[in-house]
């Protein structure tokens, strides 16, 4: 009978086609991530064609480069622009970072003050899947501005990252290892951009749960992507080997976002579920 009720409570008739490769809890068709976004569920979500279309251009670059090394230059010729413009990208990521875990901290706060979340457990939805569902919301909510953030990354980032690890695989020797250190380096700085503000929602839905006053989480979810913004970067000034290198720069921003998610929202789990068990 419950998986009766819990495929006519996820059946839908509007999936956007986008949203079907989505597990059921991220999709705008779900009823939470539905019920906070409101109007705004009409939301135009990144063009992921053509993110990969200019990956896929950069990477037949760097390939030919390796047997036509005058295609290299080619990259850096957006060094000014990047300079220019990716300073204002990282200021309005960081304001997209906070507005998504205002909006999230905001829906834990609610659902506390207003009682509903017992009313929303007696749905299909494990309070897991409630969680999720909420994080996604809160996503969702800044996904166009995030889709911009990306796609302007996905141009500019590769002349960046040429110069930062130009110390460690200089390209003058034309070896295939420099340019996979560059592909390698822009595929992390894109999925971090990913995966951060899932982090952040799931650092919202912890801190909401455990300081139900708006002003104090908000306070605290702002200090919280201070703090990680200071520990993923402070690594940085140290004089490292070309290994540990790679593992700063490529495995921990993919790593750490991931970890603290996980470890948020089953946070929030037992923050939720502690009145029960008591």
């Amino acid at each position: 009978m419950n998986s009766v009720a819990g495929s006519a409570f996820w059946n839908v008739t509007f999936v956007p086609m986008l949203d079907r490769r989505l597990p059921h809890w991220a999709r705008r068709s779900n009823p939470v991530v539905r019920r906070h976004l409101g109007i705004h569920w009409k939301i135009l979500p990144l063009e992921s064609g053509l993110l990969a279309r200019i990956i896929l251009a950069q990477t037949a670059l760097l390939a030919l480069s390796v047997l036509l090394p005058l295609l290299l230059p080619l990259i850096f010729t957006l060094l000014p622009v990047a300079f220019v413009l990716l300073p204002a990208t990282f200021a309005l990521y960081a304001r997209l970072l906070l507005r998504v875990g205002f909006f999230t901290v905001q829906l834990v706060v609610e659902e506390q003050r207003d009682n509903t979340l017992i009313l929303l457990r007696t749905t299909p939805m494990s309070l897991r899947q409630i969680l999720y569902s909420k994080a996604a919301a809160g996503v969702w909510r800044q996904v166009e501005d995030l889709g911009l953030i990306i796609m302007v990354a996905s141009l500019l980032t590769l002349p960046v990252i040429g110069v930062l690890y130009a110390r460690y695989w200089p390209f003058e020797d034309h070896s295939l290892a420099s340019r996979v250190a560059l592909l390698l380096g822009l595929l992390s700085a894109l999925l971090r951009l990913m995966l951060e503000p899932l982090m952040v929602a799931a650092l919202a839905l912890a801190t909401g749960a455990l300081a139900p006053v708006r002003v104090h989480a908000n306070l605290a979810i702002g200090g919280q992507i201070f703090f990680y913004f200071l520990l993923i970067n402070m690594p940085r000034l140290l004089e490292l080997s070309a290994p540990w290198r790679i593992a700063l720069e490529l495995l921990l921003p993919l790593a750490l976002p991931a970890l603290i998610a996980l470890v948020a929202l089953q946070l929030a789990q037992r923050l939720l579920t502690r009145d029960r068990a008591t």
